[in-house]
């Protein structure tokens, strides 16, 4: 039989896309894979980020415009606030941080330096991140089509009226109505959880995506060769950010001492090593390291619960300790746990013995060593990003 003839892809003319994020790793990192599927399809992608982001963005070989604040400075900004808010639950803080840190805080001085940028690029198409709440009215407002990159779950239900409030001024400015979330999402909404992992908005607009890694930096550190050879090792980590100075590292050092295992530990930029205490001879610390090079090497991971550290643990069929600190990480936590692939610890359970039998249950039943290998699944089944190309470019025509 003749063989069938390659399929080819509809000349599309090339578009001019926008990606506004804040600084945060985490944040540049979910978008980066679509913006780099956008320019790999022909298409001129450049970004409007936080300085603390411009280096990332930089390395990926794209042209950026400084817009926003950084991640100190949205923290000090928003300083008088924070106390009460952390004051809370941990289950009610989402919806206060988050429309203090992204609205009130960064969404005025985005929204200022974003308007030569978009004088600028002449946007056919906006992306942005979750959190960068600037670029949505001041799209709509130029009926340029908006393109939504979630990093997380969607904003628990109680949460959303209290951001809503805070956003709106932002749409006020551009001479728009207060906005509804469906205003908010654009006109197509990526989300990068599993099914198991649920908190999917109930919109039209939505597409599941599957979760990208952050690109390897090349350099490969050759001890990693000797991770998991002889025993199994746990990753620890708490991400890069400064709330990372309060994770349970001592109690976590501790209950590893007992155990046999290896563990490495990445503490971030901010960690005194002098804070962690006496650490036991089976952990070896980091400032960091590629967690791609990691995940497939260790046995369980132990984490703050940041989204790219849950579903890079998860991607590769990882069982997860999960203690949220800040942001959306009792929810990623509270994904983890109800999926079944891990355990998530409240504030106060973070004693020794807490995270030893935690940590026990985790290397020594099966029970979630098989949800973690379904999630896994559910994961490798999802769309890549290039499936959604064609959908965001037909965009600009519709």
């Amino acid at each position: 039989m003749p063989e069938d003839p390659p399929v080819t892809r509809p000349e599309v003319r090339p578009l001019r896309v926008l990606c506004a994020s804040t600084g945060g790793a985490g944040h540049v990192h979910a978008l980066a894979p679509v913006a780099l599927a956008l320019r790999d399809h022909g298409h001129d992608v450049q970004w409007a980020v936080a300085d603390d982001g411009g280096a990332t963005v930089a390395s990926m070989g794209f042209e950026w415009s400084a817009a926003g604040i950084t991640t100190s400075a949205r923290r000090d900004a928003a300083a008088a606030d924070l106390p009460r808010i952390m004051q809370l639950p941990m289950g009610e803080r989402r919806g206060p941080l988050f429309a203090t840190l992204f609205a009130r805080a960064a969404g005025p001085v985005m929204r200022r330096a974003l308007a030569p940028v978009f004088d600028r690029v002449r946007p056919d198409v906006v992306l942005r991140e979750v959190a960068e709440l600037a670029a949505a009215p001041m799209a709509a407002a130029r009926d340029i089509p908006l393109v939504t990159v979630a990093f997380s779950g969607v904003l628990p239900e109680r949460a959303r009226g209290v951001v809503l409030d805070a956003v709106a001024p932002l749409w006020h400015d551009e001479g728009l109505e207060s906005p509804s979330w469906a205003d908010v999402y654009g006109r197509l909404y990526l989300h990068r959880f599993p099914p198991s992992f649920g908190q999917r908005p109930d919109s039209p607009v939505v597409r599941p995506v599957r979760p990208g890694g952050a690109a390897s930096s090349g350099d490969r550190p050759e001890w990693l060769d000797a991770i998991g050879a002889d025993r199994r090792c746990v990753y620890v980590t708490s991400g890069t950010e400064r709330a990372a100075t309060t994770f349970p590292w001592r109690e976590a050092f501790e209950a590893l001492r007992s155990l046999d295992v290896d563990a490495v530990a990445t503490i971030g930029p901010h960690v005194d090593p002098a804070d962690l205490g006496a650490v036991p001879s089976n952990v070896r610390i980091e400032r960091f390291v590629p967690q791609g090079e990691l995940l497939g090497r260790v046995a369980a991971v132990i984490s703050h619960g940041g989204a790219g550290t849950v579903l890079g643990a998860a991607g590769h069929g990882r069982p997860q300790l999960v203690m949220p600190l800040f942001a959306d990480q009792w929810e990623n936590g509270v994904a983890v746990r109800d999926a079944g692939c891990g355990i998530l610890l409240g504030p106060d359970q973070r004693g020794v013995d807490d995270l030893e039998g935690s940590l026990r249950t985790l290397l020594d039943t099966t029970a979630h060593r098989q949800a973690a290998a379904r999630v896994k699944d559910e994961i490798a089944a999802m769309p890549p990003v290039s499936d959604v190309v064609a959908e965001i470019e037909a965009l600009s025509d519709a």
